[in-house]
């Protein structure tokens, strides 16, 4: 368990601290199911990232993949440090111009998008990456000779839990032999202005996968650079920067991988005429996961066969374990130095038995009314929640060196029939 009480977490007398506030204190203030972000993290994540790559390649800019968690206060806290947004939807765009991203920082990617989400895109003003040609003639229309890119499937992708965005069975992307058409039929229409995306897989903690994956996309792009006559002003090559959730797991090398993907970047670059584009990045997970915690209070014990630690937080709270068979790490928050007992399975209360946050993890003793902290939970976390089994979506706390604050408020039993409208005739 020490190996767990790592930055944002403390142990102060054996109950567990985050940002500086006890998370007894935070679920009793605000009640529980909670989830706890830490600015201090998210900016730390942010910095170390974009160090590794800018002191090696200056020309390098950090999108945030706002889909990770799209809180207001973390979209303006990644503002405020410099990001630019990535998007995949139009109402994300929406969130990231209400966090204060100008439109010009805003790269959209959709899959497979209507008409009326390239339109408000298009009116948005923000630099459109489209996931094939479907939709080209329409952004010419709206926006005559804007940037255009691409997303390109280059091949072969990875990624943790089956979140693989590349290869023959993934939907995303162009596949690579259909790369240059696009770009030429673009041309004919009269774009002037290029980029060229990949995004291959999530959670990859492979350092030798980012520069191989890198140089397979400058191929592709110096291919379509000698075939059509254009250069690029980017060349994004996603995210996928894992976090470790696991026991064993190792921290992602981000050091080493900046490296390697440079020299890969830079080698590609010179050796296939591209110039000196910007090289864009798009982490999401590894600037928001290990800043976030889920606070859970125990419902209840119950022993048998196995025993069901019961909490208050379920798959509508959490779902990648449900969803994914992810791992995330537990802590009770008070009892940090007792020594665990027979392992248990924590579950949630929702009508259904894949609802479980963790199986089989050895825990000290708990009983009802203890605190349970799920880590690793500021990726993914929120943003997968639901109203099932009708169940209000839980609050979020702002920590900052001690300090505290709501930043989204816990829903209620009116928000779940909100915009339910009974016919007249069914009243009577």
């Amino acid at each position: 368990m020490r190996d767990l009480i790592v930055d944002p977490l403390e142990d102060r007398g054996g109950v567990l601290h985050i940002g500086g506030v006890s998370a007894l204190e935070l679920a009793d203030r605000y009640g529980t199911p909670l989830y706890i972000i830490d600015e201090n993290r998210i900016r730390a994540n942010y910095r170390r990232l974009e160090d590794a790559f800018r002191r090696r390649y200056a020309n390098t800019r950090v999108h945030y993949a706002v889909k990770a968690n799209t809180n207001l206060a973390v979209l303006s806290i990644l503002r405020q440090e410099g990001a630019g947004a990535d998007c995949s939807c139009p109402a994300e765009i929406d969130f990231a111009r209400r966090a204060g991203f100008p439109s010009a920082e805003i790269l959209y990617t959709g899959a497979y998008p209507s008409h009326e989400e390239i339109a408000f895109a298009c009116d948005a003003g923000v630099m459109i990456n489209l996931d094939s040609e479907a939709r080209l003639g329409e952004v010419a229309a709206r926006n005559p000779k804007p940037l255009m890119s691409f997303r390109v499937n280059p091949g072969p992708g990875k990624g943790k839990h089956g979140l693989v965005f590349a290869g023959p069975d993934a939907k995303f992307g162009l596949p690579a032999d259909r790369v240059i058409e696009a770009f030429l039929r673009a041309r004919a229409l009269g774009f002037e202005r290029f980029g060229i995306h990949m995004m291959t897989g999530s959670c990859v903690l492979d350092p030798a996968y980012f520069p191989e994956v890198t140089a397979r996309l400058l191929e592709i792009a110096g291919a379509v650079a000698a075939r059509v006559g254009i250069g690029f002003e980017f060349v994004d090559i996603g995210g996928g920067f894992g976090v470790p959730y696991e026991p064993g797991e190792q921290p992602l090398p981000v050091d080493r991988v900046a490296a390697d993907v440079v020299a890969a970047f830079v080698d590609g670059c010179d050796r296939l005429s591209l110039g000196h584009p910007r090289l864009v990045l798009e982490p999401g997970r590894y600037l928001v996961a290990d800043a976030g915690v889920l606070l859970t209070r125990v419902q209840g014990v119950k022993r048998g066969d196995k025993t069901f630690v019961g909490v208050d937080a379920g798959m509508n709270t959490l779902l990648r374990p449900a969803l994914y068979g992810a791992y995330h790490p537990v802590l009770a928050a008070d009892r940090l130095r007792e020594p665990p007992a027979d392992p248990v399975t924590v579950v949630g209360p929702v009508c259904e038995n894949t609802d479980i946050l963790a199986r089989d993890r050895a825990l000290p003793p708990v009983q009802e009314g203890d605190v349970l902290a799920v880590l690793n939970a500021g990726a993914y976390g929120f943003a997968m929640s639901s109203q099932y089994n009708n169940r209000p979506r839980a609050a979020e706390v702002l920590v900052l060196g001690g300090t505290h604050e709501i930043v989204r408020e816990r829903e209620g039993v009116a928000d779940l029939v909100h915009r339910q409208r009974v016919p007249g005739r069914l009243l009577r």
